[in-house]
């Protein structure tokens, strides 16, 4: 099939934020069409597989704008991709950001291909936040969307420009989510009253922990608290319920206030200490990716963010060469964990990110 740039297939999840940009990109005079991706089963009160809800929300937002709609079957790729990827990380003592994962390879990359099957040259989402192109540079940036408590460029950093050419994102204007669902109202009343998705899609309780042991029994077995120097302290519940900086549902070993500094899973031993032994002076990143360049060649100050929703922290970035970064804070930070994404900000621009891979103590 003929891909055209006038065509456009967003990724209808049955929510506001696609609804409405599906709507918005009509208005605009694209020929619209939705993909629904299915990527985990649902089951009914009986155990059996049954057609998830947001599917059919979905299918009736599609009849309602008046456009083709598709349903994606990824549920295989999303397992091994995905799912598959958080668990292993988890027994592995880290503590990953499937999101990420999820854009770069899922909706940023089947999404995509399907899209071109289609005959649709750009896909669209609802993130909030700003892809736009640089004709001095001959790439695309990405920028923090205006709603900045609804801001999700953090998770697109991973993106290649190849990837970025192919992307609408409508809602990047919007200054709060407010707006976003006025309009949806004059769609589907229903629709727009929908609270935000929060947390890991497939694990709606948040339970990480449980998920995992109950995806892998197996694997997740009861194991040692030690301190600093190595004396056990106590018993833990099995490492993929903890992380880095973590206080709470420690158990009742101690008679002062212990935190998670360190995860060891070829020794099953979770380490514990104060406070101030969560700090670190900086972190190695790996598979790192850049917006402004393809490598990064010496030094750069930039804002960073060691998760989502973290604070922004000066740093001085340098390139180690084979998707490798050295991340030194102007201050000590606390609670950096491995398997989540450091990502860098140059005021309200995303310039790339990478995967945290270990962390610097001292």
């Amino acid at each position: 099939m003929k891909i055209s740039q006038d065509k456009v297939a967003v990724g209808l999840s049955g929510g506001v934020d696609s609804t409405v940009a599906a709507y918005l990109l009509k208005k605009q005079g694209y020929e619209v069409i939705g993909i629904t991706m299915h990527l985990f089963n649902e089951l009914d009160e009986k155990g059996k597989i049954k057609e998830p809800q947001f599917i059919k929300d979905a299918k009736n937002i599609a009849k309602l704008l008046g456009i083709p709609h598709y349903v994606l079957d990824l549920r295989q790729e999303f397992e091994t991709t995905v799912k598959n990827e958080f668990i292993n990380e988890y027994l592995n003592g880290r503590t990953p950001n499937p999101c990420i994962t999820c854009n770069k390879k899922i909706k940023y990359g089947k999404l995509l291909e399907a899209a071109n099957d289609l005959g649709a040259y750009y896909i669209a989402t609802g993130h909030f936040a700003n892809i736009t192109y640089d004709k001095e540079l001959k790439r695309y940036r990405i920028f923090t969307g205006k709603a900045n408590r609804k801001d999700q460029s953090y998770v697109l950093y991973s993106l290649t420009q190849n990837q970025l050419k192919h992307v609408i994102l409508p809602l990047g204007l919007f200054k709060s989510k407010i707006e976003v669902r006025e309009i949806a109202s004059k769609i589907d009343e229903r629709i727009s009253s929908k609270s935000d998705s929060m947390g890991v899609c497939f694990i709606p309780d948040g339970d990480y922990g449980k998920y995992i042991s109950k995806e892998k029994p197996q694997l997740v077995k009861k194991g040692k608290f030690v301190d600093i120097n190595g004396n056990i302290i106590g018993e833990h519940k099995g490492i993929v319920n903890y992380t880095i900086g973590q206080r709470r549902g420690l158990g009742e070993y101690f008679n002062k206030p212990m935190f998670v500094i360190e995860i060891d899973a070829k020794k099953n031993v979770v380490v514990l200490g104060d406070d101030e032994d969560t700090y670190s002076k900086g972190l190695i990143g790996k598979d790192a990716n850049f917006t402004l360049f393809d490598e990064l060649n010496g030094e750069i100050q930039a804002g960073v963010k060691v998760c989502q929703w973290g604070w922004l922290l000066p740093a001085t970035i340098i390139g180690l060469g084979n998707g490798k970064i050295k991340v030194s804070f102007h201050k000590k930070e606390r609670a950096i964990a491995p398997g989540q994404s450091v990502v860098l900000f140059k005021g309200n621009e995303i310039i790339g990110g990478a995967k945290i891979e270990s962390v610097i103590k001292n």
